[in-house]
């Protein structure tokens, strides 16, 4: 009532439910693309692009599937910066090119789960000067197994001679290894980066894009404590070899719930070690980041509404950039998401202040 004129009262659940349904989706999600991009430059960044399910959107009773959004995120400042409803007929494969059309990606590194190794996705991107680093799984079963057993066989030759490895690859190969205790586990990864020309041209003869490869190994194990309390969590290399009493069958392979999860990599320029290993992990803000926030704080994952859904879901990211943006320009004492939200309940100026004020730019 303060910033807008409601001569016949404030409208109804219903009624916002009705204006949602009749507007165009399309205009919609192009409308916060253009709204972020005054804000934020998407040309040389990391642009992390994933799925996202409207689980109690669909129709249950018609068996319908669940719908799809595709959201794209700068993973450096966690900004939405576009959104693609899935078609119910179509899929995340056939949609990211579509994405990746209403995006200003030159200069961008773009990220996609192994859904997205696909050639015509790769050619999209190289063709609108982005670059890209994307995983393979044992979705793409000869390339994933072409991928481990050439980081086998460099493993193997390195620890045979060293000093002739080193001399023969130089910088065309490196590694990068990490350990820290995240919640309750350990995690150890190592991360492998080649990018010999004779040695990865197999790999080029159906992808020409590729510029270098890598693999990622990591393994996870669960903390475990004493009657006392004390630590006493099986070493790495134990772990491997016998289990622990929490995880006593140790599972490998490259899904996500794996205790060893090896996935190979395949990108458009040459990278070591370290920045595949930042890559990747960065490209896992859209999961813990942005999806897990929508669950959690929006109640995207319950919202039942399926006529104006698509709709919905875009005012939802930009209540959620409003977020972002609050805690990137004014962060002290709010390091969560429920710190900023319960700001804006105490005093609803510091949300009409990102609402209806110029937001500064980060160009």
């Amino acid at each position: 009532r303060k910033h807008i004129l409601f001569p016949n009262g404030v409208p109804s659940l219903s009624t916002i439910s009705r204006v949602l349904s009749a507007l165009d989706e399309d205009m919609v999600s192009l409308a916060i693309t253009n709204w972020i991009g005054e804000i934020l430059n998407t040309r040389g960044i990391h642009i992390a692009i994933d799925g996202k399910g409207l689980r109690a959107a669909a129709r249950k009773i018609q068996d319908e599937r669940t719908p799809y959004i595709l959201n794209a995120i700068d993973t450096a400042t966690r900004l939405v910066i576009a959104q693609l409803a899935i078609p119910e007929k179509s899929s995340e494969i056939s949609a990211i090119p579509n994405l990746l059309d209403i995006i200003e990606i030159e200069g961008s590194i773009i990220t996609i789960d192994a859904i997205g190794t696909s050639t015509v996705i790769m050619d999209k991107i190289c063709k609108r000067g982005g670059n890209f680093v994307l995983q393979v799984k044992k979705n793409c079963p000869t390339l994933y197994e072409e991928l481990m057993l050439l980081f086998d066989g460099l493993e193997k030759e390195q620890k045979e001679d060293p000093d002739a490895f080193n001399k023969k690859y130089g910088d065309n190969y490196s590694k990068a290894e990490s350990h820290e205790k995240n919640r309750e586990r350990y995690e150890y990864r190592k991360f492998r980066s080649y990018s010999e020309a004779d040695g990865i041209s197999i790999f080029q003869e159906e992808r020409p894009h590729v510029a270098c490869v890598g693999r990622s190994d990591q393994v996870r194990i669960d903390v475990i404590q004493d009657a006392l309390g004390n630590d006493i969590t099986p070493d790495l290399a134990t772990f491997l070899k016998e289990g622990s009493c929490k995880q006593p069958k140790v599972t490998t392979g490259d899904s996500f719930h794996d205790d060893v999860q090896k996935v190979g990599l395949i990108a458009s320029k040459i990278l070591d070690a370290r920045t595949l290993k930042d890559i990747k992990r960065n490209h896992w803000h859209v999961e813990n980041g942005l999806h897990y926030v929508l669950d959690e704080d929006f109640g995207e994952d319950k919202c039942t509404v399926r006529n104006g859904k698509n709709s919905l879901s875009i005012l939802r990211k930009c209540a959620y950039n409003i977020v972002r943006l609050l805690q990137i320009i004014e962060p002290e004492g709010r390091d969560y998401v429920p710190d900023v939200l319960d700001d804006i309940s105490a005093d609803l100026e510091i949300g009409f202040k990102m609402i209806f004020e110029v937001i500064p730019s980060f160009y």
